[in-house]
Parts: structure tokens; C-alpha cells; sequence
């Protein structure tokens, strides 16, 4: 797949490659025009991977909208993170929004299977792709890489919270010693969980801000809240991608965790507008 250029998009053959700055191409307005519903103009193109990209047949089988925030879900999940080095922190950089970037570090990746057991718009399965940053004091993620295998999902995530779902496969489960993966049609994550015996608990309070580039240079900001019980694990991490992900998402074994029940609560989303500024929002104020 051809990968957008820094300072714009292309189109290729199989689908839509998304501008940084939140332009839609003219392909994007035939598209709608041609009667793809409310999610389907400013939200088909939100800044992501290449790999996010919502392909015609995508379009066509999304529903016209999903139900609004909050959300809360159940889940089980694998987890695991890692440390970029320069390779990786150039590819963020090719991939995430200035209006998101401008001026943070990033010091993280984190890498998800998820397994929805209960959302309100039934159960799925994703897979994400997560840069953690630091600005000064602050610490936020934002997510370039996300795709599911649930059409309101797509539609959900992107009128929410701006994240630039897109559709896949999988297979597996989150498990220990099972391995689950995530297919798309020139990409796989695929991870394998060995986990400790131990079960503690995990709570994660509204502390880190989930930061994303909406349309209109708008950046939208939530801050998620998790809580639930996990393990500890060890987790090898294959992935077989374009270096758009493969380059800062690299295969190898992590350190992550197990976790077989989680319950987590999106609420709406913090909007603010860029303007012709550089200046980002890297959290929400509520």
C-alpha cells in the first residue's frame, strides 16, 4: 500500500489514504455524494496509518450511526508495550499529527487484543496500535493504528472519540498460550501470551488523556477509566506489515499483560478547534 506523504494523501487502488491536515479528497466527496450517510463525510477521513484507510466496500457496509457516549464495556484482553528508539520515534512522527505531536516525546508504544464480551453495539474484536507521549508534565496516548471486526464499531469510534477504525479479521483468543490475531489485507498482529499464575488486580483511573485529530483540525480528548483483574505475561509479538506500522509496532517478545475480565467507560469527548495554530490540546479538561 502506498503510504501518505508527510504533508498530504494519495489514493490508492484498493482504498482511501487519509491527508494529515484533514482534507477530503475528491474521490472522498464522490464517495459521499454517491450516498454514504452522516458518519460517512467528515469521519471516513480521520488522520491514521495508511492501514486505517476505509476501503468502497468498507463504506458501503457501515450503518448510517452508532449509539453515542459513554460507552461501557466489558472485555478480555492482551497487552503489551514497548520502548521506540530513533527508527521508531521517526516513524510516529510520519504518522501522527503535528497538531497532536507538536512539541511531546514520545516514550512508549502499546500494543492491544481485545476481546468485547459486552458494548452497546454488541460483542467484537480489535486490535490497536498506541503511542504513549510526554509533554512537560503531561502524559497522554493517541492511537493511530485500530481496526475491529464490527461495522458499528467503525462508525462508533470514529464519531466518538475520532479514532480511525477500520475493518478486519481475527482469529484466536486472548488467552494464555493461546495466540490471537488481527488480519488485514497486507497486514497481521499476531500475539501469544505466556502469563504468571498470579492474578491481581488493575485499575487504571482517568488519569491519561486519549488525545486524536478530528475533522476540521479539531483535537478531541478523552480520558477512559479501566478496572478489572490481570497477570503478568510474557508476549511474542509477530507482526508482518508496511513500515508504516512495522517500524514503530515491531514484532519481538514484550513484557504486557494477561487480562480476563475488564471492564472499561469511555465518556464523550473534549473538542477543541487548532485554528491556524500549532499549539495542540494534549488532554481533556473535565
Amino acid at each position: 500500500m502506498e503510504a501518505a506523504s508527510r504533508g498530504g494523501g494519495e489514493l490508492d487502488a484498493k482504498g482511501l489514504v487519509m491527508h494529515r491536515d484533514g482534507r477530503t479528497s475528491d474521490r472522498i466527496s464522490s464517495i459521499l455524494t454517491n450516498g454514504v450517510d452522516d458518519v460517512n463525510s467528515d469521519f471516513v477521513h480521520l488522520p491514521g496509518t495508511p492501514e486505517t484507510a476505509l476501503r468502497r466496500a468498507d463504506l458501503a457496509s457501515l450503518p448510517a450511526n452508532a449509539p453515542p457516549a459513554p460507552w461501557r464495556v466489558t472485555a478480555a484482553a492482551l497487552l503489551w508495550t514497548d520502548r521506540p528508539d530513533d527508527r521508531a520515534r521517526a516513524a510516529i512522527d510520519a504518522v501522527v499529527p503535528r497538531e497532536v505531536s507538536a512539541g511531546a516525546t514520545p516514550i512508549a508504544t502499546v500494543g492491544a487484543l481485545i476481546r468485547y464480551l459486552r458494548t452497546p453495539v454488541g460483542r467484537y474484536r480489535e486490535v490497536i496500535g498506541a503511542v504513549v507521549y510526554r509533554r512537560g508534565a503531561t502524559v497522554f496516548t493517541h492511537i493511530p493504528f485500530i481496526a475491529v471486526d464490527s461495522p458499528a464499531s467503525v462508525v462508533g469510534g470514529r464519531t466518538n472519540w475520532a479514532l480511525p477504525k477500520t475493518l478486519a479479521s481475527f482469529d484466536g483468543q486472548p488467552a494464555d498460550g493461546t495466540s490471537m490475531a488481527a488480519n488485514g489485507d497486507d497486514w497481521r498482529v499476531e500475539a501469544t501470551p505466556t502469563s504468571h499464575r498470579l492474578m491481581v488486580p488493575m485499575l487504571i483511573p482517568k488519569l491519561l488523556a486519549l488525545v486524536q485529530l478530528g475533522p476540521h483540525r479539531t483535537v478531541w480528548s478523552v480520558r477512559p477509566s479501566c478496572f478489572g483483574v490481570t497477570r503478568l505475561a510474557r508476549i511474542d509479538v509477530q507482526v508482518t506489515a508496511a513500515p508504516t506500522v512495522a517500524d514503530w509496532f515491531p514484532s519481538g517478545i514484550r513484557r504486557g499483560t494477561v487480562s480476563p475480565r475488564l471492564t472499561m467507560v469511555l465518556g464523550p469527548a473534549v473538542r477543541r478547534d487548532c485554528g491556524r495554530s500549532q499549539s495542540p490540546t494534549p488532554y481533556a479538561q473535565d
